[in-house]
C-alpha cells in the first residue's frame, strides 16, 4: 500500500480551496486503519480509504450520508470528461462541494495520490462494511436498460435465496438495482455468492456463409505446368515430377 501524505500536505494542496478541519486532521494522523471493522478485507489501497470513511461516518452514526455522497459522485460522474479523474481539480467540481466532509476529505487525499480512479472500489468497500455493521444483506438485481421499475419477479427470485442462505438468518433484506446493457430481456439475481440467471441477450446474427458446410472439401484439380526448353527447367521439372508421383502413391497407399 502506499505511504499516506501528511493532512498538512492536503491543507497546502488544497489551501485556496479547501482546509481541513481538526476533527478530520485527527482522524487522519490515527491509525484508524488499525481499529476493529464489521469485516475482515484483504488489505488495499481502496480498503485504506473506505475504512476512513467507515471510521469518520462512525462518529456520528451517520453511514448513509456517505452512501449518497457515492451516488452524487456517481452521478456526476457520468457528466464529465472521459478520464476525467486524470485531470480534474476536486475542489473545481461544483457538485463535489456539495460532499459530506469525510468524503470530500477524501476524494481530495485520493486526488492527491493519483488515485480517483479507485473511488467505485472504495464505495464498494465501504458499502460491505455497512452492509455488515447492519446486518443487510444486499441483492443485486441486473436489469435491460429501461426496466429499473421491472422488478417485481427478480425480487421475488431474490427472497427466495434470502430465506434458503442459512448465513443470513437475521439480516434484512434489500434490494440493489444494476443496468446492463448486455441484457435485453429478463433479470438476473446475485446475493450472497448465489446467482440466478433468466437474462436474455441479444441474439447472434448468423450469415449464409457461416452456416456453409466445410466438412467435406472437394479435392483440386491439378494442372500440369509448363516449362521453358532448356535444360535448366528439364532437369527441375523431372525433379518436381518425382516428387508429385511420390505424392499420389503415399495418398493412394498411405506413408
Amino acid at each position: 500500500m502506499f505511504r499516506r501524505i501528511s493532512a498538512g500536505a492536503l491543507t497546502v494542496a488544497a489551501a485556496r480551496f479547501y482546509t481541513p478541519s481538526e476533527g478530520m486532521k485527527k482522524l487522519y494522523n490515527s491509525d484508524f486503519d488499525k481499529s476493529q471493522f464489521p469485516l475482515n478485507i484483504v488489505p488495499s489501497d481502496s480498503v485504506l480509504f473506505a475504512k476512513f470513511l467507515y471510521k469518520a461516518a462512525e462518529q456520528t452514526g451517520n453511514f448513509d450520508a456517505v452512501l449518497k455522497d457515492f451516488q452524487a459522485i456517481a452521478s456526476t460522474s457520468a457528466k464529465l470528461p472521459i478520464f476525467w479523474e486524470r485531470t480534474a481539480v476536486v475542489e473545481d467540481i461544483a457538485e463535489f462541494k456539495k460532499l459530506s466532509e469525510p468524503t470530500f476529505f477524501t476524494l481530495v487525499w485520493m486526488q492527491n495520490n493519483g488515485m480517483l480512479d479507485l473511488i467505485p472500489n472504495v464505495a464498494e468497500v465501504y458499502e460491505a462494511y455497512v452492509n455488515a455493521k447492519q446486518k443487510r444483506a444486499v441483492a443485486k438485481i441486473y436489469v435491460a436498460p429501461g426496466k429499473e421499475g421491472d422488478t417485481a419477479e427478480a425480487k421475488k427470485v431474490a427472497q427466495e435465496l434470502h430465506k434458503e442462505a442459512k448465513e443470513l438468518t437475521g439480516y434484512t433484506l434489500t434490494f440493489k438495482t444494476v443496468v446492463d446493457r448486455s441484457i435485453v430481456a429478463g433479470f438476473a439475481v446475485e446475493l450472497a455468492g448465489q446467482y440466478v440467471n433468466r437474462a436474455e441477450g441479444q441474439k447472434k446474427t448468423t450469415s449464409s456463409s457461416d452456416e456453409g458446410d466445410y466438412t467435406n472439401i472437394p479435392a483440386p484439380k491439378h494442372v500440369k505446368t509448363l516449362w521453358e526448353d532448356n535444360i535448366e527447367t528439364e532437369v527441375l521439372r523431372k525433379y518436381l515430377d518425382s516428387l508429385s508421383e511420390f505424392d499420389e502413391e503415399e495418398a493412394k497407399y498411405g506413408v
